[in-house]
């Protein structure tokens, strides 16, 4: 059984398909692939649903292969407490009132206006969404090695060439005609805007440390743009294929989804996956 996990670039709706449609389609034993991947999830989430499934799996198919597509590296969520109190600002609240007195994660993007607005606020940096993401990043890698299974990693875009300071997360969310257009915050490398690091926190000052573990060979990029490791991703491939993201609220389109499967995925993991689904419609 194949195992996908991402964001809103590649969950499925009954209305919207990513590129993950096309590769159900590909095979015609539709149990053989459990795509758990939600829109608005942090790589927080992305990892802990990841690493849930590979150690919950609800019938007998044991996971023998996984894709991960990870998120931006700006969006923050943490399980909180929503209370009746604070219910009424919490998102989708209004929609689950179940949830109220339990614990819940926003799975709200980048949310600098809405419940997460005072994180932002008061804690967020730079320095702070790059280690969470490599952090997240090699612990999957770590959980996947553990138990045997092959796997490939894609990104929405080049996760260290994205602009992601505060002001910047701001415009993406209120500029006009471009909300939610990640394209406009490309920048030569965000490993160099880092904030200054207080030397006597040096023990945990890792970000060099998890760049030289985490295994770029495993992670498929659409271009060589390489800064620390990392290549394009999703809005690259977009991009170079002058395809536009303004036709879909800043998502790929169906045809998009399909041409970025046809033409990137399935030949990048074609020999994996034949070795093990041998029902492959051709």
């Amino acid at each position: 059984m194949i195992l996908i996990s991402g964001c809103s670039f590649t969950s499925e709706y009954s209305d919207y398909n990513t590129w993950s449609t096309y590769l159900t389609e590909k095979i015609k034993d539709v149990d053989t692939v459990r795509n758990v991947s939600a829109g608005g999830s942090s790589n927080k989430l992305i990892s802990r649903r990841v690493f849930w499934h590979l150690n919950n799996n609800f019938n007998a198919k044991k996971y023998d292969y996984a894709i991960i597509q990870w998120s931006t590296i700006d969006r923050w969520d943490y399980p909180v407490f929503v209370s009746e109190d604070r219910a009424s600002d919490f998102p989708r609240m209004n929609m689950h009132p179940e949830r109220i007195n339990k614990i819940n994660y926003m799975s709200n993007g980048t949310d600098t206006f809405g419940y997460g607005s005072k994180f932002y606020e008061t804690y967020y940096s730079l320095y702070g969404a790059v280690i969470d993401t490599l952090e997240n990043i090699y612990h999957t890698q770590v959980y996947l090695k553990d138990m045997n299974i092959p796997y490939k990693m894609i990104t929405i875009g080049n996760l260290m060439q994205m602009d992601v300071a505060i002001n910047n997360l701001i415009n993406v969310q209120t500029k006009s005609g471009n909300r939610g257009d990640y394209s406009m915050l490309k920048t030569k490398n965000i490993l160099e805007q880092l904030e200054d690091f207080e030397d006597s926190f040096y023990e945990v000052n890792i970000i060099k440390e998890l760049l030289e573990k985490i295994d770029f060979s495993n992670f498929l990029f659409t271009d060589n743009n390489n800064i620390g490791g990392f290549g394009g991703g999703i809005i690259e491939w977009l991009t170079d294929n002058n395809e536009s993201m303004y036709e879909n609220g800043f998502h790929p389109t169906l045809r998009q989804s399909e041409r970025f499967f046809d033409e990137f995925i399935w030949p990048n993991i074609k020999d994996d996956v034949e070795k093990n689904y041998i029902k492959i419609n051709n």
